[in-house]
């Protein structure tokens, strides 16, 4: 009976346990709107790979006699650019995109040298990205449609690109210095049991 309530009791100790280490995890992961620091980010080096430039028209016409046509202009865009990003502080970062002027479609590809990939839109405009460097070489894959005749640099521009450090990663000594801590214990507690 003794073993069956202390084992009762464990299980409890544990869920609540994992609902608050969830809560914290919870919380930890989803401040984006709470920064802990804004960092500036120095961008050098742009270098514009590829592109293409064209202008779309579209007609939109109505039954016979009761409305005339409207015409809206509409100007694609498409090019891949490279970037060089200097950061003060390697960590997680939110990466994402403030449009200063109205698309109409804009969809932003951004691959890592490190593997990662982060894809951005008008609907889904950040996301988080691990950045182990404090320089990063990004080539960033940039389409869309615009209202405007835009140049690949004005597009650069007017996506708003930033990147926003939400925590700062600690050296792996730390936790190196730690293990070590929890082996000299063990070993402490292991000569206790063999010494009584």
């Amino acid at each position: 009976m003794d073993r069956q309530v202390l084992l009762a009791s464990l299980v409890i100790v544990t869920l609540i346990v994992n609902i608050a280490l969830g809560i914290e995890l919870y919380y930890a992961l989803h401040r984006p709107n709470q920064p802990i620091s804004q960092v500036p980010i120095n961008v050098s080096n742009v270098q514009i790979v590829s592109s293409s430039n064209s202008a779309q028209i579209s007609n939109t016409q109505t039954s016979t006699n009761t409305l005339p046509s409207n015409t809206s202009t509409l100007y694609s865009f498409s090019f891949t650019a490279k970037l060089k990003v200097h950061v003060k502080d390697k960590g997680l970062y939110l990466v994402g995109i403030k449009p200063e002027i109205n698309f109409s479609q804009l969809y932003v590809v951004l691959y890592f040298e490190d593997g990662n990939v982060v894809t951005l839109n008008l609907n889904h405009t950040s996301s988080n990205v691990s950045i182990n460097d404090k320089e990063v070489e990004i080539t960033i894959y940039v389409t869309g449609k615009a209202y405007q005749n835009l140049t690949y640099q004005e597009v650069l521009n007017d996506i708003g690109l930033y990147f926003q450090l939400i925590s700062p990663h600690h050296d792996n000594e730390n936790n190196d210095d730690l293990i070590l801590i929890f082996i000299r214990l063990s070993s402490l507690f292991i000569n206790l049991i063999y010494d009584n």
